[in-house]
């Protein structure tokens, strides 16, 4: 099983950043991970709308305090849609709004490295692979 995961930022440093992470991340445990990066609000939409994506890892500066209301649209547009969101600890007053809004975890940026990013990468996978297996039970 591989996980589609797409990373919005809004800049080619974040971008960067996030590639040696998962980089790092990937050579302590390969999970099969295949990653796009985007840098746009309009292209991460259309991603999302055409569910090309398993797990959203989604820099909070893309969109700033628009942010929950961004994430109610794109989890409506993908129900299945797991998101991360990467925030400024100043922030922390926001974790609730992004909780109600259905994403799966906000982490300050500050705490950001490649164990973190990697255990949550992990639980996502183990998650998908035990609703693939539930399916296919159910199925028979």
């Amino acid at each position: 099983m591989q996980t589609r995961l797409l990373v919005a930022a809004p800049d080619v440093e974040s971008l960067n950043l996030y590639r040696e992470l998962i980089a790092s991340a990937e050579a302590l445990l390969p999970l099969g991970i295949a990653t796009e990066f985007v840098n746009g609000r309009d292209v991460l939409t259309q991603r999302i709308g055409a569910r090309a994506a398993d797990v959203l890892l989604y820099d909070w500066e893309l969109t700033g305090a628009e942010t929950p209301d961004y994430m109610r649209e794109l989890i409506a547009l993908d129900p299945k849609l797991r998101t991360i969101i990467i925030m400024p600890l100043a922030l922390r007053q926001y974790r609730l709004c992004l909780w109600q809004a259905g994403v799966c975890v906000g982490l300050p940026k500050e705490h950001l490295d490649q164990e973190w990013l990697l255990s949550m990468l992990c639980l996502v996978t183990r998650a998908m692979q035990r609703e693939e297996r539930l399916l296919k039970e159910m199925e028979k």
